[in-house]
């Protein structure tokens, strides 16, 4: 694997309504994963200065420079509680961009990239909040546990999340006169919990669903004109995003509903295919002032 090469144009696979997996080796030789399409690039950790900065968490290793821009590396052993290897023992930086914040995970070793459809996706974020979902890879010709972690409990750990009320008291400016109904799929509690703050705080009439297929059978069962506004996480199992936005925006019956991707997953490659299916807005995850603005257009 070469060294910081763009992975954007590397794959399409949300094109067959499939997640396609980094697989990866932590420090404990433990089998990790994350969404190709949250990925910018992988990096060789030795072709990187990494300046030790001031933290209050033992998570944060430091800064790297990675393409001209300063990068925040995590030690994605210590979020989840394994002890650490030595820096050098990092063999590779997974660089991602989550809500146009630059971050680089810190792993020992890339295992494979694998095609998952969404039904082989196992919810699980119910017993563990670090854990997004689990699946099964092929290790050495036997099927082995894979865990994709939970991108969002970890960014709000870092403290990078804003979702208090003092970010909505200022924001928000009024209550919305609408009297439509906004629906939501979204299957990150920790985002979850900032759309139910924000939808309360604007006085909307809401609901959140865990995935897509629920989302959709509910969608079927409204009249559109009772609808104001659809908003679908990207990232999801049983129906991704990708399959919500297309059965929306593929119908007629649906084509004056308004429908605005909300997701951490903000690489251009991401929004140039939902720009493709013809979504009608992009915001990064839990950005509240993204999410007011989008909102006034099409509820007030």
């Amino acid at each position: 694997m070469s060294g910081i090469n763009s992975v954007e144009q590397m794959t399409q696979g949300h094109l067959r309504n499939v997640q396609q997996l980094a697989v990866f080796y932590t420090g404990k030789n433990n089998i990790y994963a994350i969404n190709i399409a949250k990925v910018k690039a992988f990096v060789i950790t030795e072709e990187v200065t990494i300046n030790d900065t001031p933290s209050d968490t033992d998570v944060v290793a430091g800064i790297a420079t990675i393409r001209g821009e300063p990068v925040t590396l995590v030690k994605l052993d210590a979020w989840l509680g394994n002890k650490c290897l030595e820096l050098e023992d990092y063999k590779l930086i997974i660089y991602c961009e989550f809500n146009h914040k630059k971050i680089g995970f810190l792993i020992k070793d890339m295992l494979d990239i694998v095609e998952k459809t969404t039904d082989e996706l196992r919810h699980t974020e119910e017993t563990n909040s670090k854990i997004t979902y689990t699946t099964y890879v092929k290790v050495h010709d036997k099927n082995e546990l894979c865990t994709v972690f939970n991108a969002e409990q970890l960014l709000k750990d870092l403290g990078w999340t804003n979702d208090g009320d003092d970010v909505m008291n200022k924001y928000i400016e009024a209550p919305f006169s609408s009297t439509k109904l906004v629906l939501a799929a979204e299957d990150s509690n920790v985002a979850r919990e900032v759309l139910r703050k924000f939808f309360q705080k604007a006085d909307v009439k809401y609901e959140i669903y865990n995935n897509g297929a629920e989302l959709i059978t509910r969608i079927q069962e409204l009249d559109p004109s009772k609808i104001g506004l659809i908003i679908t996480d990207i990232e999801m199992p049983e129906t991704d995003g990708f399959q919500v936005a297309q059965f929306v925006k593929s119908s007629s019956k649906y084509e004056n509903v308004p429908l605005i991707v909300n997701s951490s997953m903000t690489t251009d490659a991401v929004k140039n295919k939902m720009n493709q299916i013809g979504v009608d807005g992009f915001i990064g995850k839990t950005d509240i002032q993204s999410l007011y603005n989008v909102s006034k257009k099409y509820l007030a």
